[in-house]
């Protein structure tokens, strides 16, 4: 009995892939499936634009260290100034006051002002710091890519088990059908009971049911895969081994350095060590370097030539800025962000041992899968030489039908204990790559290769 097993590391690690259309069915092995879905699945490509927005982000952050320009333009008409009482004694006129009206009518002016970080260090720690998240969200996005492939490996299994299991209830049901024309051909000759024949039916009546409810079971998985690969549902596509694979064999060792999750969680403790530095930054001292230019011309007759009087001003300055008290506000915002390390560090801790607990649960698994596996393999090759017997027995007319379907039942019941060994054994195997780290190594290989 051939042993089927889960190929997938040889299907990531193949290598060009093409897709191939025939007849309206679109052709794929697993490798070029995984390939298209890792291009095309909506929410990966949704992940991927995180990294996409943190660029954008750094280079804001950068922005804030480079001269900041403006300028600004205006005009004003006063069409009605108000006027200012002074002193008679100004004017010859003691004892009075007299009404003076100061400006023109127009006034409009331009300016320009430009101002310079020299020493902000809160601008370079939010720098470092989102430069560093970038790194984060580059391993969220493979995160989003590691369980897509992982989810089109479990995918791929069932597949296989479906593709199984229709052969052998196909055989079921071909060598039954045989059996019936027999049997029907022997109640009329009076050698056998009309309730033999009525048993073969019904049993046929459960094979044809069974392998009824594996095609759907089929249909469901192949929708699944179009909806990770987002394809069109109407589109027809078989998927198929890779071509030339070999198994590789199953990593037995822990790389705890390989998991994805924890490797997550470093990067967000760097990052919340570095808005720990932030608040703290806020303590130091700033200077800034800012200039300014401007002219404003003065007219009473808004468009009439050199009738306006233009007068300029301009000037630079260094500011320092240095913070004295802030009501404690940095120092409670530093105790926050250090009790938040605090719990991503437990955080991490207690990963470390859950994905350890994992590892050992999958590994414990498959080595009872693997064994279960192979004793139902010999079952059920037990099971197909008793019905061989038993169906020689019964056209020799050593034994009656009765046995025979028996002797069915008996197969049948050892091809299901088998199926389900084949099933939690590749999945075992899947679970251990995955738990080990030995997917997350192998995606960041093909990666690196292509």
């Amino acid at each position: 009995m051939k042993k089927y097993w889960f190929p997938f590391v040889a299907a990531v690690l193949l290598g060009n892939v093409t897709l191939a259309q025939e007849k309206d069915t679109l052709r794929l092995t697993l490798n070029e499936a995984i390939d298209y879905a890792v291009k095309n699945n909506p929410q990966l490509k949704s992940v991927q634009l995180d990294e996409t927005n943190n660029q954008f982000k750094i280079k804001e952050i950068k922005s804030s260290a480079l001269p900041q320009i403006t300028g600004s333009a205006g005009g004003t008409d006063n069409f009605q100034r108000g006027a200012q009482l002074l002193p008679g004694e100004i004017m010859g006129q003691p004892g009075t006051t007299i009404p003076v009206k100061f400006g023109t009518r127009f006034v409009y002016n331009g300016t320009v002002q430009l101002s310079q970080n020299i020493y902000n260090p809160s601008i370079t720690t939010g720098l470092k710091a989102a430069k560093e998240s970038q790194g984060l969200y580059e391993l969220q996005t493979f995160q989003s890519k590691e369980d897509l492939i992982y989810n089109m490996a479990k995918l791929y299994v069932q597949i296989q088990l479906a593709e199984k299991q229709k052969e052998l209830y196909a055989g079921n049901i071909k060598r039954t059908e045989k059996l019936l024309d027999i049997t029907s051909l022997q109640l009329k000759e009076g050698i056998i009971k009309k309730v033999d024949v009525e048993q073969l039916k019904v049993n046929l009546t459960n094979m044809r049911t069974q392998l009824s409810n594996v095609e759907n079971d089929y249909e469901k998985t192949i929708d699944n895969i179009k909806l990770l690969m987002n394809l069109d549902m109407e589109q027809p596509i078989v998927i198929t081994a890779p071509r030339g694979s070999e198994k590789v064999a199953v990593s037995k060792q822990l790389n705890l350095d390989a998991n994805t999750d924890l490797n997550i969680l470093d990067k967000q403790i760097q990052l919340q060590n570095l808005n720990t530095e932030n608040i703290k930054a806020g303590y130091k001292p700033t200077l800034s370097f800012s200039a300014n230019f401007g002219r404003q011309w003065q007219t009473e007759k808004l468009f009439k030539n050199n009738a306006a009087t233009g007068i300029s001003s301009g000037y630079y300055s260094l500011n320092l800025s240095i913070p004295i008290f802030d009501g404690s506000k940095k120092r409670n915002q530093i105790a926050q962000s250090n009790t938040a390390l605090k719990q991503l560090e437990l955080t991490k801790e207690y990963t470390a041992k859950q994905i350890q607990t994992q590892f050992r649960t999958a590994n414990n698994n498959l080595n009872q899968n693997q064994k279960v596996f192979e004793a139902q393999t010999q079952n059920m090759q037990l099971a197909e030489d008793l019905y061989n017997v038993a169906k020689l027995s019964y056209t020799e007319g050593v034994s009656d039908l009765a046995e025979l379907i028996n002797a069915e039942n008996s197969l049948r019941e050892a091809q299901s204990q088998y199926l389900t060994a084949m099933l939690q054994t590749n999945l075992a195997e899947l679970e251990t790559m995955k738990a080990s780290g030995q997917l997350s190594q192998l995606i960041k290989e093909f990666s690196i290769n292509h």
